[in-house]
């Protein structure tokens, strides 16, 4: 992307984050908040191999842990935009509970085609989606940075179980509970609540999860992965995202933060896997790293 349109993306996301914290959430929360999406990208491209880096470049130019921040953050200030209203049900995957596995004939149908956008409305389908767009020379330097903001985004998204939870309590937008001297829905504990308590800032979170060692998400990306990485988080939120009762205690939450980081390297090791995989960079190129 050109400067003068990087830094307008800036400027927006600098908007959207500033009317976050005055206002409140909005009905569906941003799944892991600012944080949280900012370490998974830093970390993935920490697991990128050095031989992919330049091609990365390309796409995230500079490649800098402040553009990992804007990018991986970008679909939800889209998404809030008028144009980018369409894009809100790519940020999650709704299972009938009951069902413990994704049907993507019934969890996610193809809707009508138009440009610039997944033929599925889902964050399953449009991982697959965005990962083979990423890959894409002939595309647009613009439509490549994008692909990637989204693939970043998303992966994120799909690991929150939250975002692999129910249609019929949104999420857990509508379970409200209360966490310390807070009330606020399940979905905001998760999303951000949780990790603003323990972590506090992104720098906090990035540096305090780079002490465990990479997670091992394999080395063959296949598309067909992303609907496994589904399951598991659905069957998280059946089995671990609920508390007890309505409040919160330190038992829970303790709990929830565990698996929050969990979940956190886990979506960096397969976002690392995607790039690893779909980036294919020229023979004697140059390798970048962030500063």
């Amino acid at each position: 992307m050109q400067n003068h349109t990087r830094l307008s993306l800036s400027r927006i996301l600098s908007i959207a984050c500033t009317s976050i914290a005055l206002f409140g959430y909005s009905s569906l929360s941003f799944a892991w908040g600012h944080d949280g999406h900012t370490a998974i990208g830093i970390l993935a491209i920490n697991q990128t191999r050095p031989d992919v880096m330049s091609e990365l470049q390309s796409i995230v130019n500079p490649l800098t842990r402040q553009a990992m921040a804007e990018a991986c953050n970008w679909p939800d200030v889209y998404r809030e935009a008028e144009e980018g209203e369409w894009s809100t049900p790519l940020h999650y995957i709704n299972i009938p509970r009951g069902d413990e596995v994704y049907t993507e004939s019934r969890d996610c149908p193809e809707q009508a085609h138009r440009a610039g956008r997944p033929a599925q409305f889902c964050a399953t389908e449009a991982i697959k989606h965005y990962a083979a767009e990423l890959s894409n020379r002939e595309a647009s330097p613009e439509q490549r940075w994008r692909s990637f903001a989204w693939l970043c985004h998303l992966v994120g998204d799909l690991h929150q179980p939250m975002h692999a939870g129910f249609a019929d309590d949104r999420g857990g937008n509508d379970v409200q509970v209360s966490f310390g001297e807070w009330q606020m829905n399940l979905h905001r504990f998760w999303d951000s609540s949780l990790i603003n308590e323990e972590a506090g800032s992104w720098q906090y979170l990035v540096g305090q999860l780079s002490e465990f060692p990479p997670v091992q998400a394999g080395t063959d990306w296949s598309p067909s992965m992303v609907n496994n990485w589904t399951n598991r988080s659905h069957t998280l939120a059946i089995e671990k995202a609920y508390p007890p009762t309505s409040n919160i205690d330190e038992a829970f939450a303790q709990q929830s933060w565990e698996l929050i980081q969990e979940q956190i390297r886990l979506a960096a090791s397969h976002l690392a896997l995607i790039i690893n995989s779909e980036l294919t960079p020229e023979p004697g190129e140059a390798t970048d790293s962030m500063d």
